[in-house]
Formats: C-alpha cells, structure tokens, sequence
C-alpha cells in the first residue's frame, strides 16, 4: 500500500518550490518516496510548464510523469486541500469530482488563472491512487465553479489546535476503555502506537510555522489511536468497538479537519512569501 497523503505532501512541497524553500529536484525525491514512478493522466499541460527539468541531461523517462505534476502546479492563482469523507464534503459541490476525491481520502484544488485571481473558478482537481509502485494522478475540471482562494484560509489553525490537545486525551481514554483481553503486551502497544503514527505522518519542507508542525503530530497520533482501537491483533473485539464507533468517528472527522489546515496554512504561508 502506498503511503498516506502523497496529493497534500506534493502540494505543499510545489508551494515550497515557488517560494524558492526547495528545489525541484526535491520535490521529485518526495514524490519518489510515495512510489517508484508516476503517471499523470486527464487533461493535458503545456510542456513549457515543466521550470525546464526535462530539458536537462539525465533526465528519463521515468521522471517524465513527475516533472509534469512540477508543470500542474506552478504559476497558479491558488491551490487548496481537501480531505472529504460521506457526510463531511468540506465544501465541495456534490458532484462526481468529490465522489473520486471521497473514495481518495484527499485532493488538490487548484485555480488555474493567473496570480492575484479570486473569485469562483472552474477548478482543477488532481488525486493520486496507487501502490509503491506505481502512483496514477488524475487531473479533472471541476463541473461546478469552486472558491479555491475562499478553501484555501477558511480553518482557525489556532482553535484546532486546542481540539486536538482535548482530542489526544479522548483518544487515550478510549483506547483504555476498550482494553478488555488484549494479546498484546503494553509495548508491543507502543511499537504499534508509533509505527501507525509515523506512517500517518505529513513530510514537510522547511517551513517557519511550528504549530502546523504540532497540529500534523497531533492528528497523527489521533489516527493512530482510532486505527488501533480497531485492530484485531490488540484484542479489541467487534463489540467493543462499535460501543466507541461514534467517539472515534468524531475524532476521525476533526483530525482530517485539523490536517486540511494545516496543510493549506503552510501552502498559503509559502506562497505568501512569494508575493511579498
């Protein structure tokens, strides 16, 4: 299985190319760690969108998809994240596009016009499946006319942050409720605590605002916690889980709110310091 969130991990490392925090080539190593090679399908971009990359020696074919996800993303008015659910849409139209982006867990909306544009847009959606292997982009045109600029800055980093400091000791709580008869030992619990999170986990470029950084920490362990709750192997039974499915559901629900902005803070905050 490919690890989770390669769309909001490019985003944000395309955002930190523009404002000069990375090079390009960092980017496609990023991208390589979600999967071997990448293909873009849907509709097409100009060539000269690519800052250049495939005009250098060296580069083959396998670097071809990536470096045209590089051409998607850059000179855009606004890119903006998205991680809908059934019931949850984020603020998406009720559409096929976010019917693709629910089954995903996550996409990118960009505004296609120039820097500077606001407003409702006909918006480019690009959402990634795949496998170590192999990862398949799509990239689709919005049926409905989307505020990127409005989805990119519409969640209080700040407040989230403090839902998720009560939300970490509700995750707790329910995991010592649902102890019952585990075949697991207590560290055999941590091990797998730890691995769920850093496999949850959001790689960043370097970036100057900490509280995205403990924002992303916070939702992860969350996710964790939620996934284990409901892992055989940890003895939690079926019983045992429904009785806490509506807690967990809710806490599933803000820590994709909670990853949503802080994704979209660190965009807007690279990209602001482009414009400035």
């Amino acid at each position: 299985m490919m690890r989770a969130w390669p769309t909001s991990t490019l985003a944000v490392w395309a955002a930190a190319r523009d404002a000069g925090r990375c090079a390009p080539d960092d980017v496609l190593h990023t991208l390589y760690d979600f999967a071997q090679a990448h293909e873009l399908d849907g509709i097409s971009t100009p060539l000269d969108r690519r800052d250049g990359l495939d005009q250098q020696g060296g580069r083959d074919q396998q670097d071809r998809g990536a470096l045209a996800l590089l051409g998607v993303l850059a000179g855009n008015a606004h890119l903006a994240v998205r991680m809908p659910a059934p019931g949850d849409a984020q603020g998406l139209p009720p559409d096929s596009l976010t019917d693709s982006a629910m089954a995903a867990g996550e996409v990118l909306l960009i505004d296609p016009r120039p820097a500077g544009a606001e407003g409702p847009v006909d918006a480019l959606a690009l959402i990634a499946r795949g496998t170590p292997e192999r990862c398949r982009w799509s990239l689709t045109r919005s049926q409905t006319p989307i505020a990127v600029d409005r989805l990119s800055a519409d969640l209080p980093l700040g407040e989230l942050e403090y839902q998720l400091r009560d939300a970490v000791g509700q995750a707790a709580q329910i995991i010592a409720q649902l102890s019952g008869a585990r075949a697991a030992s207590p560290a055999d619990l941590r091990d797998a605590l730890a691995g769920m999170t850093q496999a949850r986990r959001i790689d960043l470029p370097p970036h100057d605002n900490p509280r995205v950084d403990r924002v992303l920490a916070s939702a992860a362990q969350i996710d964790a916690i939620v996934a284990l709750a409901g892992t055989p192997s940890v003895g939690v039974t079926g019983t045992q889980h429904e009785l806490a499915d509506e807690r967990l559901r809710s806490l599933t629900a803000l820590t994709r709110t909670a990853r949503t902005a802080a994704v979209n803070t660190c965009i807007v905050d690279f990209r602001r310091s482009v414009r400035s």
